[in-house]
């Protein structure tokens, strides 16, 4: 029997999320196969579900009230940003739900826009900025009004998504109370600046990925740090991020300028510049990976980039890590250093359980 796509929605073990999508897959599956709409479809307050077909407008059953959006097969364009309204699920049936940026915006979809926004879901759809929305998802959340049962945190929750050729960033996290947000099974594809750009703290990745598109000299797949000019973001600190990837990146692989963020099981693969690039302290990395930096195949320069690359480290912690450059045979080495760190944070034996291979300048270089 074929699995169905909705049969896989407990990976990460989300309950509350997962129940939400067995419910909504199960009631689109049937509304499609047999070729009407859902009970209700397009009358908010007749079940809990407001069905959007294909080519409808998403914002106007958010204005007429719709808190639980289902969205079918097939594709929707986007000439302004969807702006949710608290505690708003927007679902789709996976890879078959498109929503495709039509016009310059500032943002496919705007989870607070500057205010108080709480209990926001996204997943299971593809957004696809086509090189026009210059971010895929912008949460700026500022002010707690109104939030559930008096919470401090928003806790929005972003689920099993793609997003395609953002202009800056696949995802942005800002404003004074983006907080208590987990991101889960979200792929990021050829960002022109970052693919997740992290500027709150006190939030959750779990499985997510990222590609950039643009050497700029600083973009990266993970920005976690101080708010970049123009923005409200208040620091991305106290941050976890677990088995997330940054691949085939054309600057960094992770870029942190932040402290006290936890890195598990996380990797950079095949990048321009460093895979990781540390400039603030307090940091924890376990079982991370730096997979050839200098990569030729993104405009990598032979001899200019290492694995990891930290500025400030004597407070910082890698357990587990390794570093290597993966190249064939007698080919030239394409990284520098797997490790490249001060020499204090190296002398005081932060460093536990380093491996690295493949680098005939040294494993690690104590400057």
């Amino acid at each position: 029997m074929e699995e169905r796509w909705y049969q896989r929605r407990a990976v990460l073990g989300g309950a509350a999320i997962a129940a939400a999508g067995v419910t909504a897959g199960a009631m689109a599956d049937e509304a499609f196969s047999s070729g009407d709409d859902l009970p209700g479809a397009g009358k908010p307050g007749s079940g809990p579900w407001t069905y959007v077909p294909p080519g409808g407008s998403i914002q106007d059953a958010i204005k007429d009230g719709a808190k639980a959006v289902l969205l079918g097969v097939g594709e929707y364009r986007l000439a302004r940003p969807i702006v949710p309204t608290g505690g708003c699920t927007i679902r789709g049936v996976g890879q078959q739900t498109r929503l495709r940026a039509t016009s310059r915006m500032s943002t496919m979809i705007a989870i607070g826009d500057g205010r108080s926004v709480d209990g926001v879901a996204i997943g299971d759809l593809v957004l696809d900025c086509a090189d026009r929305a210059a971010i895929g998802i912008d949460l700026d959340i500022s002010g707690t009004d109104r939030f559930y049962k008096g919470e401090p945190d928003s806790v929005c929750r972003l689920d099993n998504m793609s997003i395609h050729q953002p202009v800056l960033d696949g995802i942005a996290y800002r404003g004074r109370d983006t907080q208590a947000c987990v991101t889960s099974r979200v792929r990021v594809r050829q960002a022109g600046r970052y693919g997740f750009r992290v500027e709150a703290p006190d939030n959750w990745w779990i499985a997510c990925e990222a590609t950039t598109r643009r050497q700029t000299g600083s973009s990266a797949g993970f920005y976690v740090g101080a708010a970049i000019p123009g923005s409200n973001g208040i620091g991305g600190t106290n941050n976890f991020f677990e088995a997330c990837k940054a691949w085939y990146c054309r600057d960094y692989g992770w870029h942190i300028k932040s402290s006290r963020n936890k890195f598990i099981g996380c990797e950079a693969q095949d990048i321009r510049s460093h895979g990781w690039f540390i400039e603030s302290d307090r940091n924890v990395f376990t079982g991370c990976v730096a997979d050839t930096a200098g990569m030729r195949d993104v405009g990598g320069t032979a001899g200019t980039a290492d694995g990891f690359h930290i500025v400030q480290g004597d407070q910082t912690s890698l357990v587990g890590c390794q570093a290597f450059d993966r190249r064939v045979g007698g080919e030239t080495p394409q990284q520098r250093y797997g490790f490249n760190v001060p020499a204090t944070m190296a002398d005081e034996g932060r460093l536990s359980g380093h491996t690295g291979w493949d680098n005939v300048a040294g494993l690690l270089n104590k400057r």
